[in-house]
């Protein structure tokens, strides 16, 4: 599956990305760098694991759940090509799979750490540069699981509930200064992390999509592309569903 690309749409605009080296991240990466992107891919996994990566330009370790790395990446790529135009956050982990009464407070605390205190750490981090550019585009990756709810997920669903809130709060904070900041919701995508899940729960998943298929990453991509773009102008503090029809049914 392929969607059209605006070539220099990006006209060397920079962007960085997390969690680059997993599905929805490697099929950002291609899609900005392919209209014109210059494009930081980031990932907890080693440099080398990036390393050939198609279309990015630098590639560094990002420990997402550190102040100390998302500094270290954003004063980088503001140093090396002056600028950052903007930031896809698409890492995450899927969490404990059980009933709430059967998780450990250290699954729920990692969970809710790598999924939702990584994006307040990075939305800390890209906010003084974007602010002092007056320009600054933001996306974030959610789940429809956010919105509704998954039963034996809920620390995965609660991560990603947090997140929404996040992006809704901080796109009215920084709305007049050029910044927009949304978010993504996705149901079932083609992904590794859907090897984290039994079979009867990727089951029970896909049978509440009306469309009666996985999402593919390019088509993540090509909505990630958007709303990172300059045409993504009047539109933050929003949620997109990427859900197949899923969340329209609710």
């Amino acid at each position: 599956m392929t969607a059209p690309l605006w070539t220099n749409r990006f006209d060397r605009q920079v962007i960085l990305v997390t969690g680059a080296a997993g599905g929805l991240g490697r099929a950002s990466v291609e899609r900005l760098a392919a209209e014109g992107a210059i494009v930081v891919a980031t990932d907890l996994k080693s440099p080398d694991n990036l390393a050939g990566h198609s279309g990015a330009f630098l590639t560094m370790e990002l420990d997402v759940t550190r102040a100390d790395h998302w500094r270290v990446a954003v004063d980088s790529a503001v140093e090396q090509f002056g600028r950052l135009d903007g930031l896809l956050m698409c890492h995450g982990a899927q969490g404990p799979e059980a009933d709430v009464e059967r998780i450990a407070l250290e699954d729920w605390q990692r969970t809710l750490r790598i999924n939702l205190d990584s994006c307040f750490l990075g939305l800390q981090a890209v906010m003084p540069t974007m602010k002092r550019q007056s320009y600054g585009r933001v996306a974030v990756l959610s789940s429809i699981s956010g919105r509704e709810g998954n039963a034996s997920m809920s620390a995965y669903s609660t991560s990603k509930a947090g997140v929404i809130a996040l992006v809704k709060s901080v796109a009215k904070e920084a709305a007049a200064d050029g910044i927009t900041i949304n978010a993504v919701a996705p149901s079932m995508f083609q992904t590794p992390l859907l090897q984290h899940l039994s079979e009867e729960r990727n089951a029970a998943l896909l049978s509440r999509v009306p469309m009666g298929r996985i999402g593919q990453p390019l088509e993540f991509a090509a909505l990630a592309a958007w709303l990172l773009s300059a045409e993504c102008s009047y539109t933050t503090g929003q949620v997109l569903d990427l859900s197949g029809g899923r969340y329209a049914g609710s």
